[in-house]
C-alpha cells in the first residue's frame, strides 16, 4: 500500500512537473510572439514616418537642426517668386524699357510743336509814341509841301527810333534837306516805295539801322501781320491812294498819292499819324478802309499800284 501510495504521489508530481514545464513553454512562445508583433509594428510605424517625412512637399525641406524661429523665416523665404515668375517679370521690364526707348526715339524725330500757352497773343490795343508832323509844318500847302508826305513820314519814323521831338521849324528844315537830296537823284515830286526805302536809308543812316534786312518792303500785307509788327514796337510806313481814304480834314477831295505812318491799333481800327492834315495825329482808319487804300505810286497810275508797305522786322 505504501509503495502504491508513493507511486501515485510520484505520478502526481511528474504530472505537475510536466504541466508546469508545458505551461512555461507556452508562456515563452506567447511572449515571443507578442514581442515580434510589437517590434514589427514599431518598425512599420518608423518606416511609414520616415517615408512621410521624405515625400511630404511641406516638410521635405525641414531640417530638424533649424530652430523654430529660423524655420518660420525659412517658410517666409519660400514665398519668393519662382524662376518662371522672375523670367516673366524680367521680360516685362525689358519690354517696358524697349517701349520707353521707342517713345524717346519718336520724340527725337517729332517736330517741336509749341503749346498753346507758348503762343503769345497780341494785345487788344497798342499805340506807339511816334512824334507827329504835318507835311506842311507852317501850314503852307504850296510846293514842295503839297507833295512832301513821303518826307514827313520818314521824318516821323526817324524821330521815333532816335527818340527826339519834332518842332514845326525843325520839320521844315529837315523836309527841305530830303527834297534837295531827291532832286540831286533826279527824282520827281512823288516817289514809289523802293525810293522811299532808299530815302529812309539815306536819312536815318545805314549805321543807325541794325541791317538793311531789317527794313523790308512787304507786298500784299495782312492785318494780323501789321498788328504783330506794331506789337513788337515797329511803326509802319504806308503808301496809299489818298482819294479813297475817308479823312474829312484833307484839302479838296484828297491827294492822288499819299504816305502816312501807322502807329497802333484798336480792336477795329488802325491808329495813324497822317501828315496830310494838321489834325492827323492819332487819326483812326478802319482796317478795311486803310487796307483797301494801300497802293504804290506806279508812275502815277495809283489805282493799279501794288499793295505794299514799308516796315522794320
Amino acid at each position: 500500500m505504501f509503495v502504491q501510495k508513493n507511486s501515485y504521489a510520484h505520478s502526481i508530481g511528474d504530472f505537475v512537473f510536466f504541466f508546469n514545464r508545458g505551461t512555461m513553454s507556452n508562456m515563452s512562445i506567447r511572449n515571443f510572439n507578442i514581442f515580434c508583433v510589437v517590434s514589427i509594428g514599431f518598425f512599420s510605424f518608423g518606416t511609414a514616418y520616415l517615408w512621410y517625412e521624405k515625400m511630404s512637399p511641406e516638410r521635405a525641406d525641414f531640417d530638424p537642426g533649424i530652430e523654430l524661429t529660423e524655420f518660420y523665416d525659412f517658410q517666409e523665404e519660400k514665398n519668393v517668386p519662382k524662376k518662371n515668375e522672375e523670367v516673366i517679370r524680367s521680360t516685362v521690364l525689358e519690354d517696358t524699357v524697349k517701349d520707353e526707348e521707342k517713345d524717346a526715339a519718336v520724340d527725337d524725330t517729332t517736330p517741336n510743336i509749341p503749346e498753346k500757352n507758348d503762343i503769345q497773343l497780341l494785345p487788344k490795343e497798342i499805340n506807339l509814341d511816334v512824334p507827329f508832323t504835318s507835311q506842311a509844318p507852317e501850314k503852307n500847302w504850296e510846293q514842295p509841301w503839297q507833295d512832301a508826305c513821303e518826307e514827313a513820314a520818314v521824318l516821323m519814323m526817324d524821330a521815333y527810333y532816335k527818340n527826339y521831338d519834332v518842332s514845326p521849324l525843325f520839320a521844315k528844315d529837315e523836309i527841305l534837306k530830303m527834297v534837295a537830296w531827291e532832286e540831286q537823284k533826279g527824282w520827281g515830286e512823288s516817289i514809289g516805295i523802293e525810293r522811299v526805302s532808299q530815302l529812309v536809308e539815306y536819312y536815318m543812316g545805314e549805321k543807325s539801322l541794325k541791317s538793311r534786312e531789317h527794313l523790308q518792303i512787304i507786298e500784299n500785307p495782312k492785318v494780323e501781320e501789321m498788328k504783330a509788327s506794331l506789337a513788337l514796337g515797329h511803326p509802319i510806313l504806308v503808301v496809299a491812294n489818298g482819294k479813297i481814304l475817308p479823312n474829312p480834314n484833307f484839302r479838296g477831295d484828297g491827294p492822288v498819292y499819299h504816305a502816312l505812318i501807322i502807329r497802333g491799333y484798336t480792336e477795329e481800327k488802325f491808329i495813324t499819324n497822317d501828315p496830310g492834315t494838321q489834325f492827323g495825329k492819332n487819326f483812326l482808319y478802319s482796317y478795311e478802309d486803310l487796307m483797301n487804300a494801300i497802293a504804290d505810286w506806279n508812275g502815277g497810275e495809283v489805282v493799279q499800284g501794288r499793295k505794299v508797305i514799308l516796315m522794320f522786322k
